[in-house]
């Protein structure tokens, strides 16, 4: 397809203009002394950029002139005005920390702040003789004061995180950056911070990949031990702030919290006031991210909650199809119930209210609770008398309560499956052969859940696009002569001469 004629004269003034700002990028770098008032039009450029030109390709061109600059020690006297160039340096900083805040230039202007920082790295601008933290801190600075959570800021810096230099400066600076009084007087900033705290990953992955981005920092081996007690002073700092805080800051907690921060604290059992008022206060996603860190106590720290298989239960409702973490509620499911030494009332429950929830749930949930159901079976041989092939008139008479909030008393163990009976005649084929398990021998291996819990709606459609049919409806009726139904539409409007 042709591109219009306006189109393809912006597209070709637009590397005009690029062309002309490399030469005349060029022409700076290359005469005997820097003309200050060509490099501060490249800065007001960066200010006012014209309509023909584009942003990231002026940020893209400072970027060149300044890591030349630096490297030939132009900001430190090496030319007639140093003065000059280094407030005009300075002045781009803080037009690119404006740009960083911009989604569409966000990439490019954190791409050119993290060159620089690695220019000065090599060739520290005096009177700094060392790395240079206080450029990441005005990166950090930026993102944590901005009126709306950057969230492509966020990413375009975290990409940077995963450099293990760079994740120990974070981790130093953020701590020196905790938002003063209550995380409730300011949401939004408790949230940039905490979104800046979930990058601070210090996974196997990350610790094992050993990448660094300063080539000074490679001499020297990241120090766990130090990174794990500044993000335990860290979290500490965070804890102090986050009281009566809203429910949104409240979730991105327990995010933080599970994702990146308990495996690495020196006491976690500390946290076991903080998750029980979570999962008793809140519902919802609140309540699902609280039970799974208290599960990770009960692993981790032998702590005990006799409770816990009641609320893991009462999780399973109607509206958690439409949770952001329901793969969560899946994946805990799956380990709670995992043993072969539970009740055989208190798995027929889940059993029983997974079956009735498939009945009302988004195909790729009933797919997903039809297969854990029948690993349950599996596991429990003893349910397995739960089979029956009654019809659906059988849920007239189900002695399962399901508004009981206790599982043990839901009478599940005296009911039947009749609700995957149903689900084979479910309008969607994957779902029905789904439920076509109970009418053969079950299978000898449990099926994997975790293929199934990135599943969406439109891959179960793209899969039925290619399968291939051997019949094709042709008739709504099949026919048994060469005449036609009679009292048909086709009779009732035409006929046959």
């Amino acid at each position: 397809m042709k591109k219009p004629a306006a189109k393809k004269d912006e597209d070709a003034g637009e590397h005009v203009a690029k062309k002309q700002l490399q030469t005349k990028a060029n022409a700076l770098l290359n005469s005997k002394n820097v003309d200050t008032k060509i490099l501060k039009g490249f800065v007001q450029m960066l200010k006012d950029t014209p309509d023909n030109v584009q942003v990231g390709d002026v940020m893209n061109v400072l970027e060149v002139i300044f890591k030349n600059l630096i490297k030939r020690k132009s900001l430190d006297g090496a030319e007639k005005t140093p003065s000059k160039i280094r407030e005009l340096y300075e002045e781009t900083w803080l037009l690119l920390q404006e740009n960083i805040l911009q989604d569409s230039e966000s990439s490019v202007a954190i791409k050119v702040c993290m060159q620089l920082i690695k220019s000065e790295a090599k060739s520290p601008i005096a009177p700094h003789t060392n790395l240079p933290f206080y450029r990441i801190r005005q990166i950090l600075e930026t993102l944590v004061n901005s009126e709306e959570t950057p969230s492509t800021a966020l990413v375009n810096y975290g990409k940077y995180c995963k450099n293990l230099d760079i994740l120990d400066i974070t981790l130093r600076q953020l701590l020196k950056l905790v938002p003063e009084g209550e995380f409730k007087d300011q949401p939004v900033k408790a949230m940039n911070f905490l979104s800046l705290v979930n990058l601070i990953d210090m996974g196997k992955s990350v610790l094992n990949a050993e990448e660094y981005f300063l080539e000074a920092d490679k001499s020297t081996k990241f120090d766990y031990k130090q990174s794990q007690k500044n993000l335990n002073k860290l979290w500490k700092a965070v804890m102090a702030s986050s009281s009566g805080v809203d429910e949104k800051v409240h979730r991105q907690l327990l995010v933080v919290l599970l994702e990146r921060v308990i495996s690495h604290l020196d006491d976690p059992i500390q946290l076991t006031d903080f998750l029980m008022d979570s999962l008793h206060q809140f519902d919802g996603p609140i309540a699902l991210l609280a039970l799974q860190g208290i599960f990770t106590l009960m692993q981790k720290q032998n702590i005990t909650y006799p409770d816990v298989y009641e609320k893991l239960y009462n999780m399973f409702y109607p509206r958690m199809f439409y949770n952001k973490y329901k793969a969560r509620l899946f994946y805990l499911a799956d380990i709670f119930l995992t043993s072969t030494h539970l009740p055989e009332n208190l798995v027929a429950a889940f059993v029983k209210r997974l079956a009735r929830l498939a009945l009302q749930s988004p195909t790729e949930d009933a797919v997903i609770m039809i297969r854990f159901v029948c690993n349950l079976l599996l596991r429990h041989t003893g349910l397995q008398k739960l089979i029956k092939a009654g019809g659906a008139a059988e849920e007239i008479s189900d002695p399962y309560d399901e508004k009981e909030p206790n599982p043990v008393k839901s009478e599940a163990i005296n009911s039947s499956l009749w609700e995957i009976t149903l689900l084979q005649k479910h309008a969607i084929p994957e779902v029905a052969n789904a439920a076509r398990f109970i009418n053969a021998s079950l299978p000898i291996m449990e099926f994997d859940l975790a293929p199934l819990l990135d599943r969406k709606e439109c891959n179960i459609f793209d899969d039925e696009l290619q399968t291939k049919a051997k019949q094709f409806a042709l008739n709504y009726e099949r026919p048994g002569t060469l005449a036609l139904p009679k009292n048909g539409c086709v009779t009732k409007y035409f006929e046959l001469i």
